[in-house]
């Protein structure tokens, strides 16, 4: 794996969604504070949609010959 991150937004979801079935309830919207900042997650009888802040992190180039070996 990549190690930790500061978000996870799968973790996120179902965490959500456990606690809004620890609450009783099928559909809802949850704020979540996570190591990356705050997400709403919220939940319709269909589907669930996760919203919150993206910030670029990291920064890097990859040589040619890095690609060009993908490829092979």
């Amino acid at each position: 794996g990549v190690g930790e991150t500061r978000s996870c937004g799968t973790g996120t979801v179902a965490a959500a969604v456990a606690a809004l079935a620890h609450q009783g309830a099928r559909t809802g919207e949850l704020r979540v504070r996570i190591p990356g900042g705050e997400v709403v997650v919220t939940f319709t009888e269909a589907t669930s949609y996760l919203r919150g802040p993206s910030v670029l992190v990291a920064h890097g180039e990859l040589a040619e010959e890095w690609w060009a070996a993908q490829h092979r």
